[in-house]
């Protein structure tokens, strides 16, 4: 495949000392790139495709980012630093050092392209219509990748006045703008929030998890508010989540859950997923994270008996082997659902995260319905047993026996972790929003393990801390 070159980060986003070609990535042809700057409709639509390139090639934006997320719920223990939450600054994780970067990778490549449409007469579009949705696809990957930078190197959970949201870039990074201060949260939530609305006016209807849509821009705006939980977001988010379920696109639960996963970005059900069926190679962090559940394939005790309990239970799991090279040794009770090389049934290669399902959408609405008007337990429940009740490759019982809001908050919890078991950040949110037992379900999980909210983010890596001369302010408490 012909290849050619972008500019990612110039002088990096990690090391302001470094020079440009440190960050030099080799992608495929349809990226944005200096020689081919946006001059025309088709070289405008090259940028936006090259963003998907860059989130694709950021390794560590696969399932490792989410595997750590259930870590330190709580959930998985396949990393104890996780686990324990005992990650700072002083300690570095290369790990978390490549989340970043490939984060605001993609903020710099959404960046490229936005400066480049805006720059870009109307007369070169179709229609003024097309000239926003593609405007809409880049902000969209834009308000994307900074709320998770928000979400996991921030403290989202502050108040709006807060000095410690993200490092918000709109420009393509240079050496002249690299060193800029943090935003507050609030600032921080407006911007994201801008961006995905526009997205959410502008973007075309779904029609494959590959791309971005004006249901993912709803979507996200929804999860945004629930995580953040302010004076009438909840409200404001069942809007959003009734708007997304009242126009779906083509997006519907797949009623068969073993052909969801074979089906993988492929499926109907997958609103967003990180494609890279177009670079086999690059598989590197989704067959780290499938073989991590290879070694590790038991859960906390609670979660453990939960799955199985569970009708899907025996569809997501199941016999497997390690790689290749170690043919003789084998494994029961692996999430195969997600550990796909080393299946006895064949490879399938399409190593993704779901990091965002049709049918998390029904358990949105069920916990916004329970906040909202707790008194209906039952109008609650009813959106939680839709959702379970569209599967129909296994049968899923529905949930009965619920009679306080305690008992249904449990219940949709549960639904939460058991559904998107591995798949995405919101089990690690549910597990700090939901309360059992008058605090959050975090504290039952893990018992054992002292934290407090300061573990809530990461640190921010210690080489920008470097490269801003030490004049951003670290995380409290991760210094």
């Amino acid at each position: 495949m012909k290849k050619s070159y972008i500019l990612t980060v110039c002088a990096g986003l990690m090391l302001a000392t470094s020079s440009c070609n440190d960050f030099l990535t080799e992608l495929p042809e349809n990226a944005y790139t200096l020689e081919n700057s946006v001059t025309d409709y088709k070289s405008a639509q090259n940028s936006v495709n090259g963003i998907y390139g860059v989130y694709a090639k950021s390794t560590s934006l696969g399932g490792y980012f989410y595997g750590f997320a259930h870590c330190m719920a709580g959930i998985w223990d396949y990393s104890p630093e996780m686990v324990n939450m005992g990650y700072k600054q002083s300690s570095p994780n290369s790990n978390l050092d490549d989340m970043w970067k490939g984060l605001y990778s993609t903020v710099n490549a959404a960046n490229a392209a936005i400066e480049g449409i805006t720059r870009l007469s109307d007369d070169k579009f179709p229609s003024a219509g097309e000239k926003a949705r593609l405007l809409a696809e880049a902000r969209c990957f834009r308000g994307y990748a900074n709320l998770h930078l928000l979400w996991f190197f921030a403290r989202w959970f502050d108040p709006a006045e807060s000095p410690y949201g993200i490092i918000y870039r709109d420009k393509t990074a240079e050496l002249s703008n690299l060193m800029i201060d943090r935003s507050t949260v609030g600032q921080s939530y407006d911007l994201i929030i801008d961006d995905l609305r526009y997205a959410g006016e502008h973007l075309g209807d779904y029609t494959s998890g590959k791309y971005m849509s004006r249901q993912l821009a709803k979507a996200m705006h929804a999860k945004l508010l629930m995580v953040r939980g302010w004076d009438g977001d909840y409200a404001e988010a069942l809007t959003l989540v009734n708007e997304v379920l009242s126009r779906p696109g083509s997006a519907a639960i797949e009623p068969d859950i073993t052909k969801l996963y074979e089906d993988a970005w492929d499926s109907g059900e997958v609103l967003f997923s990180r494609y890279i069926g177009d670079m086999s190679n690059l598989s590197y962090s989704e067959f780290i994270y499938s073989y991590g559940l290879y070694f590790n394939p038991t859960f906390t005790d609670i979660v453990q008996e939960w799955l199985e309990a569970d009708e899907r239970y025996p569809y997501i799991t199941g016999e497997a082997r390690s790689p290749e090279t170690w043919q003789d040794q084998h494994k029961d009770n692996i999430l195969t659902k997600l550990y796909h090389r080393g299946r006895y049934d064949g490879m399938n290669d399409k190593y993704t995260s779901y990091n965002l399902r049709f049918a998390e959408l029904y358990l949105m609405k069920a916990e916004l319905l329970a906040r909202t008007n707790p008194a209906d337990i039952d109008g609650a429940l009813a959106e939680l047993n839709r959702m379970r009740q569209a599967y129909t490759n296994p049968v899923l019982a529905p949930v009965t026996g619920i009679a306080t809001h305690q008992e249904l908050m449990d219940a949709i919890f549960r639904e939460y972790v058991v559904t998107l078991l591995m798949e995405n950040e919101t089990p690690w949110f549910a597990s700090l929003r939901f309360e059992h037992d008058g605090r959050p379900w975090i504290r039952t999980l893990k018992p054992e393990v002292d934290f407090s909210e300061n573990q809530y983010c990461w640190p921010i890596p210690d080489a920008e801390i470097i490269a801003h001369l030490n004049k951003i302010d670290q995380n409290p408490g991760l210094e």
